[in-house]
């Protein structure tokens, strides 16, 4: 490690630094600082992404433009900036250059074992009509095994006549008796999308997405030229994927690199064919196609309730509106064509008092899912008879011509014990316990009767194919069977790590020309 001659005072043994160093991964164009004699290394550490956009860095040697991201990289009494090819964050292990810099970071943290929990305790006086805290006595400490989580609202305590009111958490750390953090994966799953044989996953943190080919289980990573931190959601096409964000709008075409399409990043958006419908943070709504440019659409200054659905008899986008006139607040359908026709539907009142998030299914037609309800859309955009669930749904989505829903045990009292159990079977048993986990359901297009279950942790989408459903949950990809139970008689699921199944790594398209 080669430090500057001012970087640092004259370092004394025995005391504790945080060294400012900066670090470039070996193979990285950008390298500032970096000597000619400088070793390259293999190290490990925490990498903070810094949450800025990526710059653009053109290497006069080659004649070629990188995407570079920075962060800060903290080891054991040490803190790095970082610059590297990729974005990167959490535990890492990295190769490459050490220089000096003068870059400080004050926000240092520290990793260790919890030995001891003492809680801090200090006299606590009447003064006329409150209690306050005196500062000329001596605190006293008490060993717990548990820390509260806050001590605002800890009431006094009499101690021999002597009020005490608990004021700070004192803990010991053992630095040494610490195992190592386990690697992040080359991709934590956020987001599902599928289309024909591909399914495509945005990171929960970083602006990667990974294209699994599930004909031959090898998946392709696109890096986007944004910033991390940031929750993206996919929208597979058949011939690539939109990436759609608060920060920016992004399109990946198979086997081409990744390029902003926009930065006026989307909060709502749906995909019909090749064709992505999105409601910008700016306000407005626009078309967007692969080889177009993006045009304006019309729909009406409504807040948008719910997800945007698709009429797959049509190809239309189809959004509930909450629509506000002097009479009072009523909902409404919008339809928008792929070419950007608008047509608005009459104004209805709310067909469940919950509406949870509304969603849209194409069981036997198109339908809303509206919490307890579902509830046909006819061509006019009114509302057919409704059918009612035997349990509102607390999440929900289209799933082919399917839909699943998300939910957990019985909110209310029943004496039906089928509804209790809904949508599982009802036991033999009436006194057997109420499951407290989530359910996934994917249900039948016809009768609306559970096809398959299986309790999960917390899905944040689900994505179809003929046979399998593929679930983004709490940062791991699973793939549900529709046609395999297990030893359970749930439906069979496998955890893919995708990080194993990626053999190729396109970084995103430049605007600098080589």
């Amino acid at each position: 490690m080669s430090i500057g001659d001012n970087a640092l005072p004259p370092p004394r043994i025995g005391t504790v630094t945080d060294f400012p160093v900066s670090f470039d991964e070996a193979g990285s164009p950008y390298a500032p600082g970096r000597r000619r004699d400088a070793e390259i290394m293999t190290i490990r550490g925490e990498l903070e992404l810094r949450d800025t956009e990526p710059f653009e860095y053109r290497d006069d040697d080659s004649g070629t433009a990188h995407w570079m991201w920075q962060g800060l990289l903290r080891g054991y009494g040490w803190t790095a900036t970082w610059t590297g090819p990729r974005p990167l964050t959490g535990p890492v292990e990295l190769t490459g250059y050490f220089g000096s810099s003068l870059n400080h970071d004050d926000e240092g943290r520290v990793r260790g074992r919890i030995t001891r929990v003492q809680i801090i305790s200090q006299v606590s006086r009447c003064v006329g009509d409150t209690m306050k805290l005196a500062d000329d006595t001596a605190c006293r400490y008490r060993e717990v095994e548990l820390a509260p989580f806050s001590h605002h609202d800890a009431e006094p305590c009499d101690i021999g006549g002597v009020q005490y009111r608990d004021i700070a958490t004192l803990i010991d750390l053992d630095l040494d008796d610490v195992p190592p953090r386990t690697l992040r994966p080359q991709v934590l799953p956020g987001h599902v999308s599928s289309a024909d044989a591909a399914v495509w996953v945005a990171d929960s943190e970083l602006p990667i997405v990974a294209r699994i080919d599930t004909t031959t289980d090898h998946a392709t990573e696109y890096v986007l030229p944004g910033r991390g931190d940031t929750y993206r959601r996919v929208a597979a096409t058949p011939s690539g994927c939109w990436v759609t964000g608060r920060d920016a709008l992004y399109r990946i075409t198979h086997g081409a690199g990744a390029s902003r399409v926009t930065d006026d990043g989307a909060c709502s958006s749906a995909v019909s064919g090749e064709t992505l419908l999105a409601q910008h943070v700016s306000g407005g709504w626009m078309t967007h196609t692969p080889d177009g440019p993006p045009l304006p659409v019309d729909v009406p200054a409504d807040e948008l309730i719910g997800n945007v659905g698709i009429d797959s008899s049509t190809g239309d986008f189809i959004s509930l509106m909450r629509w506000a006139t002097d009479g009072g607040r009523w909902l409404r359908l919008v339809r928008v064509s792929p070419t950007g026709d608008v047509r608005v539907g009459p104004g209805f009142a709310p067909p469940d008092r919950r509406g949870g998030r509304p969603f849209f299914a194409e069981t036997r037609g198109l339908r809303m899912f509206y919490g307890g309800v579902v509830v046909t859309i006819n061509d006019d955009l009114t509302l057919g008879p409704p059918d009612r669930l035997p349990k509102e749904p607390i999440i929900g989505g289209a799933f082919a011509d399917r839909a699943w829903i998300l939910t957990f045990r019985a909110r209310r009292f029943s004496d039906d014990l089928s509804t209790q159990w809904w949508p599982l079977p009802a036991p033999i048993d009436p006194s057997t316990p109420l499951p407290s986990d989530a359910l996934l359901t994917i249900l039948d297009p016809t009768t609306l009767t559970p096809q398959t279950s299986r309790f999960v942790d917390q899905p944040r989408s689900v994505a179809a194919q003929p046979r399998d459903a593929w679930i983004c949950d709490r940062g791991r990809l699973l793939r549900m069977s529709l046609e395999r139970k297990d030893s359970d008689g749930e439906a069979a699921i496998d955890d893919i790590d995708i990080s194993t199944l990626i053999t190729e790594s396109i970084s995103p398209a430049t605007t600098i020309a080589p």
